[in-house]
Formats: C-alpha cells, structure tokens, sequence
C-alpha cells in the first residue's frame, strides 16, 4: 500500500500526459475538407438520355455453304471443267476421272455375273427332284447355298462396278463459285484424299464472332445486333443472332462460343467477301428518356456507387447512388442524384 501511495501521483500524471498527447495527435491529423478545385474540375447536372445497354464483339465474313470436292474413288484425272472464279449451278459437273479401266472391270464383273447366274442355274437342275420331294440333305443345302451367295456376291460386285463409273464424274452440290483448284491438270493419278477445287455460295455469307463465358448467357437467338465492317467504314448493317453454339470453340485459351448474325439477303455483286474483318454491337437493352451521368463522374465502391456534389463552402460531399445500365460514355442513375443536383466532374 505505501508503494501505491507513493508512485499513484507519478501514474496520474503520465496517464494525464498520454490523453493529451492522443488528443493532440487527433486535432493535428484531422483529414480537411475536400475543396472543389476548379482548375481540374467542374460542375455538371445530370440529364435524360435514351441509353443502349450493348455487347460489342470483333468478327469476320464466313459462308454457311461451301464445300471441298473430292472424288470417292481413285483414278487417273482426265478432265477438269472449271476455274477459280467461275460461277457453278447445283450438281454441275466439275471433273471426272479416267473411265477406260473402270468399263473394262465393269465389264469383268459382268462376265463373273453371267458364269454365276449359269453356275447357279446348272445347281438349281442339279437338286431340282430333291427339292421338290423335299429330301434335301444337309450336303446338298449347303450346296445350294454356296451357290446363290456367289451369285449374290456377283450381282454386287457388277453394281459396285456401275457406281464407281458414277463415281468417276465429280459434280458441285451446291451453287456458288469456285474459290480454289487444287488439282487442274489432267492426267495425275488422285485418291479420295486429294481435293479437286472448293465452291463457296456467295448467297450463304454471315457474320460470325466469339463471345466469352461470362457474356454468352446475357444473349439468346433474335437478339439485335449491328454490324460494321472495315472494307465499308459509312455503312452500318441491321442485323440478328441467328446461331449461337452450345459447345466452346476448340483450341481456345479460354471458353468462348461463336455467335452467328445474318449479314445481308443479296451478295450478287460479290462486295462481301469471306475474311472480311468488322464489329457487332449486340443489343441487349434500350431505355428511353432515363437519368444519366458522364460515366467518369461515378466512382465505385467496394459494394456502392458514388458521386461528388458541393456544399456551401465548395467543400466535396460523397452521395451514394444507385445506378443502372452503362454504355462507354453514359451511365443510368436510378436513385440520388435529381437534374438539380450540381455534379463534380475532372475536366
């Protein structure tokens, strides 16, 4: 007790002097008012805009018909008919293979054809009592059977025959242009793996892009959409999703899915060409006549938006907003901000 008694006066004072150093530290490092600075900022007031709530993605020209022609069977090429450049109808014929060799085996299958059907009939007499006594053994089943199967086998060995001469005129499936000829001198042996030429429809062209996980659940098939390619800077194309697929685009870093857009009806001119480059804005919303502010002007929290406004003083006072929809320059404001309301804005 005397120690207490003797050191309390010591204990108040230095308890004394910690309260006011505190106090002191907290009237010194109190944080000032924040002054509007009119040579970096100025005051706006919000206004009522129609906004476009907006997907932009980059894309190019591609074709929903085109095909590679290759023939099915191998050959020797007697005959190619076309160009690159030349315009195709449906089912013309394009090239054809050497012929010569395929008659002849046709005409070999034929022959086996013949010596089979007499074979068979030669059988048929053989066993012809016993079939209609009904006293077949099992031998003689047998018999007959090899011998209607080798008949079989010969009927389809000479229609194989007539398919491959069929085979051997190569015709285009679609109408369009030939866009490449890989094989244009005659006389070289191909196989099936060899492409002939390839034949685009011109008529076919869409537009086509990639778009990310993250922004491929905010569309749907019908959305509208606005195109605008680089080979035509003044134009600016109506358009619609009209495909989105439901598996990711292989060999991509991360998970994107293409999206297709209809690009015109009429490409008789052949002004739209495949690999053309441009953008799409997808639209996902229109507002009409809604409160907006200069994007730049709303600043973001962790879990809020805010604005700057000025006091009296020109001190800055923080206003927490709600917002809504955005563009690259606008963005809506849903609750507190009014047209009245003096907005602080960088210059």
């Amino acid at each position: 007790m005397s120690f207490l008694k003797k050191h309390l006066k010591k204990f108040l004072i230095a308890i004394i002097i910690l309260v006011g150093i505190f106090i002191a530290f907290k009237i010194f490092n109190k944080p000032k008012d924040q002054k509007f600075d009119p040579k970096k900022e100025i005051l706006i007031k919000a206004q009522k805009k129609d906004l476009t709530e907006k997907i932009t993605l980059a894309g190019s020209i591609d074709a929903a018909a085109k095909a590679e022609l290759k023939f099915q069977t191998s050959g020797q090429l007697a005959w190619v008919g076309v160009k690159v450049g030349d315009i195709v109808k449906k089912y013309q014929s394009i090239a054809s293979l050497n012929k010569d060799q395929l008659k002849k085996q046709l005409q070999v299958d034929f022959n086996n054809y013949q010596s089979a059907l007499t074979t068979f009939d030669d059988t048929q007499d053989l066993y012809k009592d016993e079939k209609e006594n009904l006293i077949l053994n099992d031998e003689m089943k047998r018999i007959l059977v090899r011998s209607q199967n080798t008949l079989n086998n010969s009927v389809i060995n000479y229609e194989l025959g007539d398919l491959a001469i069929k085979y051997s005129n190569l015709f285009s499936p679609i109408a369009g242009i030939i866009v490449a000829v890989d094989q244009p001198n005659s006389g070289v042996n191909i196989t099936p793996v060899n492409n002939i030429a390839s034949v685009v429809d011109p008529q076919s062209i869409y537009f086509k892009s990639q778009i990310d996980q993250e922004d491929v659940v905010r569309i749907k098939i019908g959305d509208k959409a606005q195109i605008k390619i680089d080979s035509f800077p003044d134009q600016i194309f109506d358009s619609e999703i009209v495909y989105i697929s439901f598996m990711p685009i292989a060999g991509q870093t991360s998970t994107v899915y293409e999206v297709r857009f209809k690009l015109i009806s009429d490409n008789n001119e052949l002004n739209y060409r495949l690999g053309m480059d441009g953008d799409v804005d997808i639209i996902l919303r229109e507002i009409t006549n809604t409160l907006t502010l200069p994007i730049e002007s709303v600043y973001q929290d962790v879990n809020e938006n805010y604005i700057y406004t000025i006091d009296q003083n020109k001190n800055l006072v923080k206003k927490i907003v709600k917002t809504g929809i955005e563009t690259d320059t606008e963005i809506e404001i849903l609750e507190g901000v009014t047209e009245d309301d003096q907005i602080v804005a960088q210059k």
